[in-house]
């Protein structure tokens, strides 16, 4: 007997909330600019060895607590645009 996970239909279903999820996060990125998208990336979408607040302050020459804002201000942007994506 199967699970009804492993049913067609359940797996078409899942493989497109995937990929919604995944044209989402892209548009949603591409509103950003071009240093709010390099902090986003450094800090959230690498699998392996985030960057920290010190090390992107350091590469921008600004202090950590600068780093800080602008990854909120640019996690607040990506979430209205997944709202309006919704």
């Amino acid at each position: 007997m199967t699970d009804s996970e492993d049913e067609p239909a359940k797996i078409f279903e899942r493989k497109q909330t995937e990929l919604g999820r995944t044209e989402g996060l892209r548009r949603a990125m591409n509103k950003l600019d071009p240093r709010s998208r390099r902090i986003i990336e450094a800090r959230w979408l690498k699998e392996t060895d985030p960057a920290t607040l010190q090390e992107l302050a350091d590469e921008y020459g600004v202090s950590a607590e600068r780093i800080r804002q602008i990854e909120s201000k640019a996690l607040k942007q990506m979430r209205g645009a997944f709202a309006m994506a919704a």
